[in-house]
């Protein structure tokens, strides 16, 4: 096996980004030491092996590193948006109840006791929304909370008085599993230890 495949094996320790972008050059110089040196020693191989050694694992934590980061980057991104969905179910929810009280008119105690807890379950995603805002283990665990009180509260609301639609039950029920979910899903760990 000739020097330069010998040497084309051991550059695949590094990234492929890195060798797409340096490989050519690396190989240029190569042959100049190549050239300047005799291949058959031990010296020449040593020193060259160890540079890979040196430098490869160092730009493969690189590499692992900004794509931790983009995707810890994404996940706030989809986080941001979870939460202003949120606070928009919240708000619709709140003005939903509001006007089913106002069009019931001389509703039932049940009736009036759902519209109160479906009130309850909009603030509750308001305010998970807004936790949900804040990316500490504190606002998650707060979420969490949140979100979870406000799926008890519409799953109530639904078994007191049956006056969700369809959409508003998938909203109101399907909303905050899907987010509860989303909160409870593993999340990559990055170098340092801290959670992404």
């Amino acid at each position: 096996m000739s020097a330069e495949r010998i040497y084309r094996l051991l550059l695949r320790a590094y990234p492929p980004d890195f060798r797409a972008e340096y490989g050519r050059e690396m190989m240029l110089l190569f042959r100049d030491q190549c050239r300047e040196s005799d291949v058959r020693t031990v010296g020449f191989w040593a020193a060259v092996i160890g540079d890979v050694a040196r430098s490869a694992p160092a730009l493969r934590a690189a590499a692992w590193r900004a794509r931790v980061s983009e995707s810890t980057r994404t996940m706030e991104v989809t986080m941001k948006l979870a939460a202003i969905l949120t606070l928009l179910v919240g708000v619709f929810g709140i003005l939903n109840a509001v006007i089913e009280w106002s069009a019931g008119g001389n509703g039932t105690t049940e009736h009036a006791l759902a519209l109160v807890l479906g009130v309850g379950a909009s603030a509750l995603l308001l305010a998970a929304g807004v936790v949900i805002l804040r990316p500490t283990e504190r606002g998650r665990q707060g979420a969490r909370l949140a979100l979870f009180a406000s799926l008890v509260l519409i799953v109530a609301a639904r078994l007191l008085h049956p006056w969700m639609s369809i959409f508003a039950q998938l909203v109101g029920i399907g909303l905050p599993v899907a987010f509860l979910i989303a909160l409870y899903w593993p999340r990559r760990t990055s170098p340092s230890g801290a959670r992404g």
